[in-house]
């Protein structure tokens, strides 16, 4: 081999070519990292925060709280500038030992992204929008121009809360953001205001979508980057509160119904502290746990975490017609499916673990949603496969979900390498009555197309009768069973060394599924060393979903199965 050494000094033009291609090379490797993530928030005190610190979630506390009370790695990546306009940032901690839902968002966002990010964020309690209301303290947020141009930032002493807030992000991007190798993006504007608009209802309508159009357009102009889909994030006000207004939620949902990149989390049912103005720490810390979830969802990001889900019609598969129906008439609306999956796959170049989703219903009918696409959009943002099963309703015969569920997870493993999916890592989930399918496929299925792994919500496991959800068991072996098929579907009795190990969660409260089914099975597993994780909350009842509605220890329940997840 022949070695040839070129003096770039002594060649102007390859010297100039030289430097071109390096300069091209480090552009393209900044521009291949991912762009630091920036978060913009506002509003009055329940965003400013008036939750005691004492009452910090325990999964933050249990991080350590030193002499001082700054946390000892709760937040470790999390930068605020809060109600400041010099562009700087610190290191997040809540303000006067206060705490808002934004402290529970933070918290969660650290643990997805796992490097630094950027909060901007301007919060006064008492604020209002309109500028006639004079019981408003410490300014108001309109976007009226006259009276923007009449006034000016409250930062600098004036009335125009809007004015210190596009500062405040101004200042931010030129002397922080802008100075980021990696570059940034603004991810969302998550808002928290209302209560002090109580008496102008019928303005809130035009005075929040101006807000928002204003913030929209003055991150557009700064930035160069177009922001005007930029996702508006926020929370009603509880119809508890003592400032509520029935036209203030209107107007919040009419925006959110007209506007495609608003997002309006309910929170009429929230709980209050004692002054009967802001949550209490149940309700804020579920308000900053869906802040975040709809952020996963919908976050414009320039991050492609998952592909468009798309269905495949197990029939067409050639799917045995186990109940001897024709496969015509067919009726989702009359609870009578027709078997099929749908498929969420992550964006990643390398193979990922996979989630078969089987939802509850009691055998009698399917809870799409809340038990199945909301989980699976969940598992592709913690990069899995998810493919949720729309299986057939048994009717007294077992044998035809049974057969649905195995015939899914065959045609996964079929299709494994077309997906991207690791072929022995294809774990089973099930809610309710999609627990005890799920469970069946754990402790039944030949060696082929047993899982990898379970996760059972409030599961129904066994259907012996002194403990069965009788509605579940009439469904799936009919009015009088034998009792060998009661024995044979009763899964904490048919575990065995092939069994998988498994995540179970349920509320000590659950009175339609009662926790013996759950504590029976685990048990069983245990007693021949296979890996079981059992959490009983105490309170919740039954039928979460993901996110049908909120109970107190849901966030607890979250942070659990993501930390089982991390063993898998």
């Amino acid at each position: 081999m022949k070695t040839v050494l070129i003096h770039l000094s002594e060649n102007k033009e390859l010297k100039r070519y030289f430097c071109l291609l390096i300069t091209g090379l480090l552009c393209f490797a900044v521009y291949a990292q991912e762009r630091a993530h920036v978060v913009i928030v506002a509003g009055q005190s329940n965003t400013d925060g008036r939750v005691p610190v004492s009452d910090l979630p325990e999964y933050i506390r249990s991080m350590g709280i030193d002499s001082t009370g700054f946390t000892k790695g709760a937040y470790k990546y999390c930068k605020i500038s809060q109600n400041r306009v010099d562009g700087k940032f610190v290191p997040f901690w809540p303000r006067r030992n206060r705490w808002g839902y934004d402290a529970v968002t933070y918290y969660l966002l650290e643990q997805l992204y796992q490097k630094d990010f950027y909060v901007i964020k301007w919060a006064v309690g008492g604020t209002s929008i309109t500028p006639e209301n004079t019981s408003s303290r410490g300014g108001h947020w309109s976007a009226d121009p006259a009276w923007l141009a009449q006034n000016t930032p409250t930062a600098k002493k004036g009335k125009s809360l809007l004015l210190s807030f596009a500062q405040q992000i101004s200042n931010s991007i030129t002397k922080t953001l802008s100075r980021l190798p990696e570059g940034y993006h603004i991810d969302a504007f998550l808002w928290h205001q209302g209560e002090s608009d109580s008496d102008y209802g019928p303005d809130y309508y035009d005075n929040l979508k101006n807000v928002l159009a204003y913030v929209r357009t003055h991150l557009t102009r700064k930035t160069g980057e177009d922001y005007s889909e930029l996702p508006f994030i926020f929370g009603s006000v509880a119809k508890s509160n003592k400032r509520y207004n029935a036209e203030v939620e209107a107007a919040m949902k009419r925006l959110a119904s007209e506007d495609k990149n608003a997002y309006l989390v309910d929170m009429s049912k929230a709980t209050l502290l004692k002054d009967r103005l802001h949550f209490d720490k149940t309700s804020a810390e579920y308000l900053g746990r869906q802040m975040y979830e709809t952020m996963l969802r919908v976050s414009s990001a320039n991050v492609t975490v998952a592909q468009p889900p798309f269905d495949i019609d197990l029939w067409e598969q050639g799917l045995p017609n186990s109940n001897g129906k024709e496969t015509e008439g067919y009726d989702d609306k009359k609870h009578n499916y027709k078997p099929s999956v749908r498929v969420f796959l992550p964006v990643s170049k390398k193979p990922v673990k996979a989630i078969l989703i089987c939802p509850g219903g009691g055998y009698d009918h399917l809870a799409m949603k809340d038990e199945g696409y909301d989980w699976a959009l969940y598992f592709n943002k913690r990069n899995m496969a998810a493919i949720v099963l729309k299986y057939r309703m048994p009717n007294g015969n077992p044998e035809v979900p049974v057969s649905d569920a195995c015939e899914a997870m065959r045609y996964i493993r079929a299709h494994a390498e077309e997906w991207n999916i690791i072929p022995d890592s294809i774990g089973v989930m099930g809610s309710s009555a999609g627990g005890h399918l799920a469970s069946t496929i754990a402790t039944h299925a030949s060696a082929k197309l047993r899982p990898a792994f379970q996760i059972l919500l409030y599961p129904v496991i066994t259907m012996e009768e002194k403990n069965a959800h009788k509605g579940s068991k009439k469904q799936f072996l009919g009015e009088n069973p034998d009792e060998k098929l009661v024995k044979r579907y009763s899964n904490e009795l048919q575990v065995d060394k092939r069994t998988p190990g498994a995540f179970i969660a349920l509320s000590g409260d659950d009175q339609s599924v009662k926790p013996i089914h759950s504590e029976n099975y685990h048990k069983a597993l245990r007693r021949l060393g296979i890996a079981s994780e059992m959490h009983i909350y105490s309170s919740g009842k039954h039928g979460w979903g993901y996110n049908k509605r909120p109970f107190a220890q849901r966030a607890e329940m979250m942070e659990d199965l993501e930390n089982w997840l991390m063993t898998l």
